[in-house]
């Protein structure tokens, strides 16, 4: 039992050494990147979000499909792995459920080093525009009141309405990472990777009881390493997409989380490329000048973030936005 503790407090003495510091310990690899998974959101039956000219699924393909081919032009020693490189779901997936689960289980099992996934959004109001009504004064309107022989003439004041159309407005991009709270999933997600391709640690030649106290520390400590990349990629994607001169609505978290992103044991980020439910943007998202420049502007973070991780640069803590948008 005292040997036990013993070993499962040099565990955490070496990983909170290896964590705190921004150099590496002593005889650690340069951190790299060897695998990117590229997650066209939906697909199938699961169709996401709809505007006016096409699906969230079609256009997050072309997106996604456009990112892997545009990865491996300019970091020809990154392998990329697609989670879906057709319009059905992944895997055949009869639910959105197990979608999300075969998304995560293709990413952990090809032991990416990251994730990214690509959406669209859109707001709840109709895509394009929609019609209200709005008070432009009133009227007196004579009308029957009571029954029988207490039936009787009463004038009235009504409203008189006036109909009117409502361009929907909303336009941006977000970048989301998952809710550091909900760590459940994320830590099994991790401890199923049985290498740590990334060459943070050397512990590697462990095998580990997934179920262990040893493992679950091992999980969390990796999971906080995980959260900061995630957010420092999220936020560079973010400051390309306004270095172009795009709207964006920064990095975010959702109240409920994000099932893929805290099912994949790697740093991972979400990123939603703009509202469908805008015509312009919409128009924007389906051409190719659109698509390009997103790619691009995802390229470039991705650049940034890579030459910061290799340099055993500190990756910031930074203020994320909570949001309980679905």
């Amino acid at each position: 039992m005292m040997k036990r503790s013993a070993a499962l407090l040099m565990l955490i003495v070496f990983f909170c050494f290896g964590i705190s510091f921004s150099y590496p310990v002593l005889g650690q690899k340069s951190s790299t990147i060897h695998t990117i998974i590229v997650d066209p959101g939906h697909g199938g039956q699961f169709h996401g979000t709809r505007g006016l000219i096409s699906k969230e699924e079609d256009v997050t393909l072309e997106i996604g499909l456009k990112l892997g081919q545009a990865i491996k032009k300019e970091f020809p020693n990154i392998k990329v792995v697609y989670t879906r490189t057709t319009e059905g779901s992944v895997n055949d997936a009869t639910s959105l459920r197990e979608d999300l689960h075969n998304r995560a289980q293709i990413a952990n099992q090809a032991k990416g080093d990251l994730f990214i996934s690509i959406h669209c959004d859109a707001t709840p109001r109709p895509a394009g525009g929609y019609y209200e009504r709005r008070v432009v004064g009133h009227k007196r309107k004579l009308e029957y009141v009571g029954r029988g022989k207490k039936r009787r003439k009463k004038w009235v004041t009504v409203p008189i309405y006036q109909s009117y159309w409502v361009k929907n407005m909303m336009t941006g991009a977000t970048t989301y990472i998952w809710k550091a709270e909900k760590m459940e999933d994320k830590t099994k997600a991790i401890n199923q990777k049985d290498e740590d391709s990334t060459g943070e640690f050397q512990d590697s030649t462990i095998e580990w009881d997934t179920e262990s106290p040893e493992a679950r520390i091992r999980a969390q400590l990796y999971e906080q390493k995980y959260f900061k990349k995630s957010a420092t990629l999220a936020a560079l994607i973010e400051d390309e997409f306004a270095s172009s001169g795009r709207r964006t609505w920064g990095v975010k978290q959702r109240d409920k989380g994000i099932q893929v992103l805290q099912a994949t044991g790697m740093p991972s980020v979400l990123v939603e490329t703009g509202y469908l439910t805008n015509k312009e943007e919409e128009e924007y998202l389906n051409s190719d000048k659109g698509q390009d420049e997103v790619v691009a502007d995802i390229i470039k973070a991705l650049s940034r973030y890579k030459q910061q991780l290799e340099s055993n640069r500190p990756f910031a803590n930074l203020t994320l936005d909570s949001t309980k948008q679905q």
